[in-house]
């Protein structure tokens, strides 16, 4: 551009002195006509080349770019060196693409890239199989229009995506895992994983859990029946009381054990639970304060904020079951005489049960493994309490199916506290 103005500038400069020049030589008329056509020449030259240009841009070939004269040997250098690097950046970009949709379609899972307007731009084979995405006429169709499916329209809408949601496919009889993130400003990238065989194994092992706990139980109750008719019996001595009251706690542990066990395959299997039933919670709180007055008998100081006013929809012996577990594992894990609070109130539109505690506290390295089946701190101190390693994991799940969650936040040798919190919708005041 520097160039361009300087060569524009020193030729006025010239004609200009070219003028004085002539006019002395000739006269101010002559001058003027010679000025003039030169003036004509050089813009004709600058116009032909901009013809040749707007020419080149039509059907634009590296080979047959023009050269130019004067200033515009430089300008068509330019144009070739940004051309040529312009063509080199594309073909390597091309390849990344390659590359990445070959990666793509080497994926077991499926892939599918969509715009603002969420319309599809590219779908892997994977990905067209497991949401039947017919590549010929569905791009550049909106995603809605192929996945009907309204838990995935509203996940998709919601533009959060740190988690993934599972959906059923009817028409393939899929069960599938869906995740999306964001790339490219607004455009995003949706992962779709098949679990139908992984959610098969599960119910299998769902199944044999249950029915296997069902089959224990029998059996189980008939031994108990039996030690507490030889507990009863005068006859035996000392030692003999001893061995049956060890074998009367033992099988009291493997029945509440078992009981867990079956808890919790009915709360996962979402089994003939009516979750919108009306709960009261004056109710369910003066239930829990017998049964807690039953189990610690005054050794703790337990102190309630309950706002009464607060009731919930769900299931009833199951958000008992949830309260009354977080509360019994607070008074196991709370030496005497320690301090339990026990509240219920409605924060930030949510529905909040909380117990506090002065007990033990846990590591922060354990938070993350709490709610797993069978996990324990310390071994030794939960099968002393009578606690099974399935409480929390009954928790989690009964909030699973209250679209609630558990939160847990803990000090070593300070105390813990286990939120339970329920979304707003739940609320019924």
């Amino acid at each position: 551009m520097q160039d361009i103005r300087w060569t524009t500038f020193f030729f006025f400069l010239l004609e200009f002195f070219l003028y004085f020049l002539l006019a002395e030589i000739f006269n101010e008329k002559t001058a003027l006509i010679i000025i003039v056509v030169s003036l004509a020449l050089f813009i004709s030259s600058h116009i032909y080349w901009v013809y040749k240009l707007n020419k080149w841009i039509d059907t634009p070939n590296i080979t047959n770019l023009p050269n130019g004269s004067g200033v515009w040997i430089n300008i068509f250098s330019k144009i070739y060196r940004s051309y040529r690097d312009q063509k080199k950046s594309q073909e390597n970009l091309t390849a990344t693409l390659d590359q990445f949709i070959l990666a793509a379609e080497a994926m077991n899972d499926g892939v599918i890239a969509i715009n603002e307007q969420n319309e599809i731009l590219w779908a892997n084979k994977n990905a067209q199989k497991m949401l039947n995405i017919d590549p010929r006429k569905d791009y550049s169709r909106p995603i809605n229009y192929i996945v009907r499916n309204s838990d995935f329209l509203n996940y998709l809408d919601s533009e959060n995506y740190d988690e993934s949601i599972s959906i059923y496919n009817s028409i393939n009889k899929q069960s599938l895992e869906i995740k999306a993130a964001f790339f490219a400003s607004k455009q995003k990238l949706i992962t779709s994983k098949d679990t139908t065989e992984i959610k098969r194994h599960e119910s299998i092992r769902k199944e044999f859990v249950s029915n296997f706990s069902h089959e224990l139980k029998t059996p189980l109750t008939v031994i108990m029946g039996f030690l507490e008719m030889l507990g009863g019996n005068k006859k035996l001595n000392d030692e003999s009381i001893k061995i049956v009251s060890m074998m009367s706690n033992q099988a009291e542990r493997m029945k509440k054990l078992i009981d867990d066990l079956l808890l919790l395959s009915n709360v996962e299997s979402n089994i003939s639970k009516n979750r919108s039933e009306k709960i009261n919670i004056q109710d369910l709180f003066k239930k829990i304060k017998t049964e807690v007055l039953l189990v610690d008998r005054t050794d703790h100081k337990i102190h309630y904020i309950v706002n009464e006013k607060i009731n919930i929809y769900g299931s009833k012996n199951e958000i008992y079951s949830a309260f009354l577990n977080l509360i019994i594992n607070a008074i196991r894990y709370t030496d005497k005489p320690g301090k339990i609070t026990i509240s219920w109130n409605k924060i930030n539109n949510n529905a909040i049960f909380e117990v506090t505690d002065t007990g033990i506290g846990i590591s922060s390295k354990h938070l993350s493994r709490l709610t797993e089946r069978f996990y324990r701190v310390d071994e030794d101190r939960s099968r002393d309490t009578g606690g099974t390693g399935l409480g929390l994991s009954i928790v989690k799940n009964i909030m699973h199916q209250h679209e609630g969650e558990i939160k847990i936040t803990s000090e070593l040798n300070v105390g813990s506290s286990f939120k339970l919190v329920f979304p707003h919708e739940r609320i019924c005041e």
